[in-house]
């Protein structure tokens, strides 16, 4: 039973890897833990045709004060969640999006001296016949030795470099807005939009465009640009963003307008409306309003005999 369970954790664990492998915006170099690796770069995408083969290098580092002995390996991976996290598996040939049965990594067993470094090829030997669209993999580091310098235990660590790679072909794009929404009413901005693509073509792709927001005059009031993040086939991916202005009122109307595709030529749309409006200060303002007018009308006749006995005098 325990053999069964550590065998599993062993061949299928989730990597968070949300900023490292969607995030555009960032510079990731390296997916680190001080005591144990450290692995860079830390995403790869790569184009190839069918019958091609390439090899590129990962940096392994070993930031601890004493060596570390690593072992390498490549494995699949597929996304789980919304959130850009990806779960590690082994290789199979059968799936359709499996890299890892194509790549092979050099030296495969080596121990790293402490604050020292070690560069590891890996070769992506594409079939004549390979299937064109999105593979993906990730070339895996693992660590199990040496001690810690007070209390010797052992030390196990798992880092890994994504590998997104592209077989020319014939390859489908199509990506779709799965969701944009905001809350219909609100009192206050910002206005938070929950915004996902979904990806139903066969290779991943990074969407990239804007939400235009219009007042109920129909003039633009703001442009706002949403995350560019990559989303593999099969899979639904949080691109969420947020209007930051707080004093609002109103009723607006987001318009999203987003291309994707090898040449950024396929474009998508989506529209959603919402009202703000500070209800609690209008409720004070109205009730202060009506107020005034009722002690207006009281004291109109008063004011009336005011007048007429004034015009009297004259």
């Amino acid at each position: 039973m325990l053999f069964s369970i550590y065998k599993h954790l062993k061949y299928i664990c989730v990597i968070s890897l949300l900023t490292l492998f969607f995030g555009f915006p960032l510079n990731p170099t390296k997916a680190q833990d001080e005591t144990g690796l450290s692995i860079s770069p830390v995403v790869f995408e790569l184009n190839v045709d069918p019958g091609d083969t390439l090899t590129n290098q990962v940096k392994i580092y070993n930031p601890t004060e004493f060596p570390q002995t690593v072992k390498m390996k490549v494995e699949d991976f597929s996304p789980v969640g919304e959130e850009g996290e990806v779960m590690l598996d082994e290789p199979d040939e059968n799936s359709t999006y499996s890299l890892a049965s194509w790549t092979t990594v050099s030296p495969e067993t080596f121990t790293i001296g402490a604050r020292d470094q070690q560069i590891v090829d890996f070769t992506i030997q594409v079939p004549t016949n390979g299937e064109p669209g999105g593979h993906y993999g990730s070339i895996v580091a693992m660590i199990s030795g040496g001690s810690t310098e007070a209390t010797g235990t052992t030390l196990s660590s798992k880092r890994g470099a994504l590998v997104l790679l592209r077989v020319s072909g014939q390859i489908e794009e199509k990506l779709l807005v799965d969701t944009f929404q905001t809350e219909g009413f609100s009192e206050y901005g910002p206005v938070d939009f929950d915004l996902k693509f979904k990806n139903e073509g066969n290779v991943h792709t990074r969407p990239a465009g804007f939400i235009t927001i219009t007042n109920m005059f129909g003039e633009q009031v703001a442009e706002i640009e949403i995350p560019q993040n990559n989303v593999i086939p099969d899979a639904i991916r949080q691109a969420g963003t947020t209007w930051n202005k707080k004093n609002l009122t109103g009723r607006y109307t987001a318009t999203l307008v987003a291309s994707y595709g090898s040449s950024n030529k396929e474009t998508i749309t989506a529209v959603t409306t919402f009202t703000v409006f500070p209800w609690k200060k209008g409720l004070i303002f109205g009730i202060g309003f009506i107020a005034f007018a009722f002690i207006l009308f009281k004291s109109k006749s008063r004011i009336s005999r005011a007048v007429k006995v004034l015009i009297g005098k004259q």
